[in-house]
């Protein structure tokens, strides 16, 4: 219609307006009559039958208002006809249909004699009770102008009702029956799938944090809240199954009762072992009766039995609501709204199914379950996005520590690095002071105290020159040597004695085929060896008379342990009767060997030649000794010494061996 005054208000004909008008006007009353098709039934009437043949003439109808309700305690199966009466409209192009909102054992239908549907029956074999709307088709040619329809059901013990009726065209029908649909049927499956799921997360959750018993709780009421929402969600199944599944029903009721009291109860402040017994007890009693009297209890008690626990759960929502007010928790406030709601729709479905309110209205659990379930899981979310807040906020404070921690400890370490450079400076400083002080400086000294006395020839002092020389370039050999390499220290001392050797006729043999590349010496042993190995060199020029030397390099191994071994042997006359290695430079020798914790060994065979032996073992680290750490080179206390020494100095000056 506006858009009609719309189109006359613009310049147009008074006579188009009028016809524009007009169509409007028809078109509006014509969808108004259309819409006003569907027929509520309000009334049917009711009698007595068998399927195998229509009621007679003479059958009893008893008239009743919609909804319909009323229970059976007899074991014997009944069959019933249902009949209602209805006005098509005139000149209906359009398909109708028969909107049974509840009729919960099935049946069959009939219009005007002729049938159009059969829905499951409920009967002996196979326990049926529908809970969705059923959208029934009528065929317009079967439609006349006054319409009968007949229903054929049957029911046995329990409850029993019939919902509203709608009849009308189909288009019509349709969304009345697709939102009935959902909310009876869907929305049930939908609430079941949430708590399976929810009871599984739950529970996953629980075997990670044993500690969290409220996930436990949360998982085990989850769970047997699903196993007593199986009565509801399977509308057909064989006769025997059904017992079980009303055994079902009561169990979970009755578990799911007393998880979720008792969790509320204590969660609000309140624990009463008493009363957690009682309320156990009670909630047992459900199960149990059933169990031993079935449907009789199912009738009788079973209601009562129901709003004790309802009336259980209302205490337990109460004290949670009354510890929710006191709580700043925003989220606990939000899940006792859902339990509120969920409770209120409990009561409201128990009013329905005790007859106080009208058979089939619509049960409000469907819609409440998913609420709280939501609830629940926005709980769930919630607590999981503030751990991760935690969690992300603990490791930032962590990787701030552990980079402070890093920065000192970098430092500690910096300085920690320049102490042991320093420290290693220091006994290197103090292990070349050691060796001049022994070796270099000590022969200078005291040739220097024999020049000033007139007791050396120009010989004598060259051939000391030389030694100290040699002597010296030890030092610098060892000292040189990158890692303890004795290796190259040998091969500069081989590189220099051996013109040497061939100046006096002795043919230099070197054998190292069995020392390895990298021999792990300690650094303090390397100026030692060398001093050792030298002297044998030097001792077989100067007494040997031999005309070959050889040295052979080697590894030893005993067990586990590494031995060093250097042998100096020569084919000359060999040591004097009466020597066995006592000469001095023999003393200074085996002093060397003893220092750096060798084994010196000699063999001597007159007229055959002479052998030197000394092994070192490689596992062992000696350190600066106490003497070299306490070693000073006050030239005094040098003096004094070779002072001390220069009476047997001079009496083997140029002494042999």
């Amino acid at each position: 219609m506006r858009v009609c005054m719309l189109a006359c208000s613009a310049r147009i004909s008074a006579r188009a307006c009028a016809l524009l008008l007009a169509l409007c006007f028809t078109a509006t009353f014509t969808l108004a009559a259309a819409a006003d098709e569907a027929i509520d039934v309000d009334r049917i009437e009711l009698t007595s039958g068998s399927r195998a043949a229509f009621p007679g003439r003479d059958a009893l109808w008893q008239s009743h208002a919609l909804p319909l309700r009323w229970s059976s305690g007899s074991g014997t199966r009944q069959g019933a006809w249902i009949r209602l009466v209805f006005k098509a409209a005139e000149h209906s192009t359009e398909g109708w249909s028969i909107l049974l909102n509840r009729l919960p054992t099935g049946g069959t239908i009939f219009l005007n004699g002729k049938m159009v549907a059969d829905l499951p029956l409920d009967s002996d074999r196979r326990y049926v009770r529908w809970r969705r709307p059923h959208l029934i088709n009528l065929p317009g040619g079967f439609l006349q102008d006054s319409n009968e329809v007949l229903i054929y059901t049957s029911y046995g013990v329990g409850v029993h009702g019939v919902g509203p009726i709608v009849v009308g065209p189909t288009v019509e029908l349709q969304p009345r029956y697709g939102n009935e649909f959902f909310v009876s049927h869907t929305l049930r499956w939908v609430s079941l799938l949430l708590l399976v799921l929810l009871a599984i997360g739950f529970a996953a959750l629980w075997l990670r944090r044993r500690s969290e018993n409220l996930f436990g709780l949360l998982a085990l009421m989850s769970g047997f809240w699903a196993l007593r929402s199986l009565d509801f969600v399977f509308e057909s199944m064989p006769a025997d199954a059904r017992y079980w599944m009303r055994g079902a029903f009561y169990l979970g009721t009755a578990v799911f009762t007393a998880v979720a009291t008792i969790t509320m109860w204590r969660q609000g402040g309140r624990h009463r072992s008493r009363a957690e017994l009682g309320l156990m007890v009670l909630a047992a009693m459900g199960p149990g009766l059933y169990l031993l009297f079935g449907d009789m209890f199912d009738i009788q008690a079973g209601a009562i039995w129901q709003a004790v626990m309802l009336t259980a759960l209302a205490t337990g929502v109460l004290t949670l609501a009354g510890h929710a007010i006191f709580t700043p928790s925003f989220m606990l406030k939000v899940i006792v709204a859902a339990l509120v709601l969920a409770l209120g729709a409990a009561i409201h479905d128990f009013l329905v199914y005790v007859g106080v309110l009208p058979f089939a209205s619509p049960e409000l659990l469907n819609i409440a379950t998913p609420v709280l379930l939501i609830a629940l899981g926005a709980t769930l979310i919630d607590r999981f996005v503030r751990s991760l807040a935690d969690v992300e906020k603990t490791n930032t404070e962590l990787e701030t520590r552990i980079h402070e921690r890093e920065q000192l400890l970098k430092r500690n370490f910096d300085r920690l690095r320049e102490s042991e450079r320093l420290k290693a400076s220091a006994q290197e400083r103090q292990r070349i002071m050691q060796d001049m002080h022994d070796g270099l400086g000590s022969q200078l000294l005291s040739s220097l105290m024999l020049v000033e006395r007139g007791a050396m020839s120009n010989e004598q002092v060259a051939q000391i020159l030389r030694e100290s020389i040699d002597d010296m370039r030890l030092a610098i050999d060892a000292l040189a040597a990158e890692d303890s390499d004795l290796l190259a220290a040998l091969g500069n001392m081989r590189f220099r004695m051996e013109p040497r050797l061939k100046a006096v006729g002795m043919d230099l043999q070197w054998d190292a085929r069995n020392l390895p590349e990298e021999v792990d010496l300690d650094p303090n042993a390397v100026l030692p060896v060398l001093r050792i190995t030298q002297e044998a060199l030097t001792n077989a020029i100067k007494h040997s008379r031999a005309r070959m030397v050889r040295v052979t390099l080697a590894i030893d191994h005993e067990g586990d342990a590494q031995w060093l071994s250097i042998r100096v042997t020569d084919n000359g006359r060999g040591l004097a009767a009466g020597n066995g290695g006592t000469g001095r430079g023999m003393l200074n020798m085996r002093n060397r060997a003893q220092r750096i914790g060798a084994a010196l060994k000699f063999e001597s065979v007159p007229g055959a030649g002479t052998m030197m032996m000394v092994r070192l073992p490689l596992d062992t680290t000696p350190g600066p000794t106490t003497r070299a750490m306490q070693l000073s080179l006050d030239t005094e206390a040098v003096i004094e010494k070779v002072r001390a020494d220069l009476p047997l100095r001079q009496t083997n000056a140029p002494s042999a061996r």
